[in-house]
């Protein structure tokens, strides 16, 4: 494991974020073997001031440190600097986020929006690269007036290009499967999120027996996952999705522009926070998931908190005060231990209760295959045999059973029966 220093420069009162900081890191594969903290308002030249770099120098020699991560971006004139002065690489928390982002990524999608977001950043420190070089500062002039950074910038553009148009395709590909899910599905959708390590994967399994693994790291989950369950006795669709950050950078919620989009498509979101962490941890972590959220456009009507690892509270009275965090900020809560399975009931009793109402109606169909259509587009309560045809009861979104009812089972020989609640 590569050992690293972690730096962190707040200022006045702020909270310090280094124990995240760590998590993160060894996620990333990292040995943390220092740590280097300032409070001031950031130096132009190095983030941190002068001093503390050569007190990070130091640090470097005594722990033999290969690697230096700062929780505050840097921007690139500032990254350049340091690794000249310290003579290691140095990165800051959204090159690390990244880096986890690359180990954990699994579709086609995922790794082409990862990839794309690191080269918008290596864009960025390309061009600091290349006035550096034309300054004199860097060495690279080759022939016909191009530097070698200059030729590499280009390559980078090009390459950016032609990312963009493969996920303008997939995206669109993904807009049309999400465009006729809501013309033809008449189920409802549940998409769980959360700050990251909440217990979002361990609840999508208690939901829905999902046998994945589990390791609670940070961003363990950043391809959707999609799961149909009976919710006493209601067809729904749950979906797994990416965990959120503390000041998670803009640049990665565009990344995940198909992942985010399960959520603000979903019918309900269950925002899932870790109850058991200190109250102040739980009001932090459950404000920047809201946030996101908001930010996202989506309402607080459609938001039920989560409040996760109730079974690790040591008496009512504490979670009495985690439950109110979440209600102080305009949301209903539902405590469980997705672990135990304990408060389940009651959260998928809430959960029907702000759904939006199922419409049921008799339906006639043509044939056996019309009725396994029905089964795989909304859900089929009962199947009467009449005189020469078929009758299904149906269930589902109102405008979808309005539609079936409308054309049956889509084919000539049906004829459709009215709708009702």
């Amino acid at each position: 494991m590569t050992p690293v220093i972690l730096v962190e420069r707040r200022e006045g009162d702020g909270k310090s974020l280094l124990d995240e900081m760590r998590e993160l890191a060894e996620a990333a594969g990292y040995r943390v073997v220092g740590v280097v903290t300032q409070v001031r308002a950031p130096d132009p030249r190095y983030n941190i001031g002068s001093g503390k770099v050569k007190e990070l120098a130091q640090l470097i020699k005594e722990t033999g440190a290969r690697k230096v991560i700062f929780f505050n971006e840097l921007k690139p004139h500032q990254a350049y600097n340091l690794m000249k002065e310290l003579k290691v690489e140095v990165i800051d928390r959204f090159d690390l986020i990244l880096e986890i982002f690359a180990m954990r990524a699994g579709s086609r999608e995922a790794k082409l929006q990862i990839e794309l977001a690191r080269l918008r950043r290596e864009l960025s420190f390309a061009r600091e690269r290349l006035r550096l070089a034309k300054m004199g500062e860097l060495h690279g002039y080759m022939g016909g007036g191009e530097y070698a950074i200059d030729v590499y910038y280009k390559h980078v553009r090009r390459r950016i290009s032609k990312i963009e148009d493969e996920l303008a395709k997939l995206r669109a590909l993904k807009g049309a499967r999400w465009e006729r899910r809501s013309i033809e599905g008449g189920l409802f959708y549940a998409a769980i999120t959360g700050y990251t390590g909440a217990g979002k994967t361990t609840l999508f399994r208690a939901l829905t027996g999902f046998s994945g693994y589990v390791d609670g790291k940070p961003f363990a989950t950043l391809s959707t996952k999609l799961r149909r369950i009976d919710l006493n006795g209601k067809p729904l669709v749950v979906s797994d999705t990416v965990g959120f950050i503390d000041s998670l950078p803009p640049q990665l919620l565009d990344a995940f522009y198909t992942t985010l989009g399960e959520v603000v498509l979903a019918d309900l979101i269950l925002l899932v926070y870790d109850a058991s962490e200190d109250l102040s941890e739980v009001e932090r972590k459950l404000t920047a998931s809201l946030s996101t959220l908001l930010s996202l456009g989506i309402s607080k009507t459609r938001i039920l908190a989560v409040a996760n690892k109730m079974d690790l509270l040591a008496d009512k009275y504490a979670l009495d005060k985690k439950l109110e965090v979440a209600r102080s900020l305009g949301l209903h809560v539902v405590p469980v231990s997705a672990l135990t399975g304990l408060g389940l009931d009651a959260l998928k009793r809430k959960m029907l209760e702000m759904l939006p109402n199922y419409a049921s109606a008799w339906i006639k169909v043509s044939s056996v295959d019309a009725v396994e259509k029905l089964k795989r587009q909304g859900f089929v309560r009962d199947v009467k045999e009449r005189e020469g045809y078929l009758e299904a009861l149906v269930e589902g979104r109102e405008e979808w059973v309005r539609r079936m009812v409308e054309r049956g089972d889509g084919s000539d020989a049906c004829s459709g029966l009215k709708a009702g609640a």
